[in-house]
């Protein structure tokens, strides 16, 4: 499994596209749900998750529960016979939001980003469309 973390229209899609061009995409941008890996399994071409701060402040259980979830869903996609490439936004570099809300989903992907840099084999970070591998 591949994380690649950087800011807002860093270049991580590019990055992406470059190195897995036959990669099947789940996309919470394109209103795509998180499950629908299960859909793709059958396929050999890698599996790409974008969009985690979507699926997450659209998710409104308990903080702790949240994290645990993710943490087992991560380790259930480790099991699949491909590459998977999870691309995460950062944005714990920002100015700490003023709503409980973004607040929030700030601390719960900061912690989902740990669980998954500490799962994952290779860990890149994208800044200005350039990739540095940092694991």
């Amino acid at each position: 499994m591949h994380l690649i973390i950087g800011g807002a229209f860093s270049g991580k899609r590019a990055f992406v596209k470059s190195k897995w061009q036959d990669a099947t995409w789940i996309s919470a941008y394109e209103g795509q749900h998180l499950l629908q890996w299960q859909e793709e399994n059958a396929s050999k071409a890698p599996l790409v998750f974008e969009g985690f701060e979507q699926w997450i402040m659209e998710d409104n259980r308990d903080a702790s529960k949240l994290r645990e979830d993710y943490r087992l869903y991560l380790k259930a996609v480790l099991e699949l016979k491909k590459e998977v490439i999870l691309i995460m936004l950062e944005t714990g570099k920002g100015i700490v939001p003023i709503s409980a809300e973004e607040r929030r989903m700030r601390d719960l992907l900061g912690w989902i980003q740990q669980d998954a840099a500490a799962l994952c084999n290779d860990v890149y970070h994208v800044w200005h469309g350039m990739a540095r591998k940092i694991k």
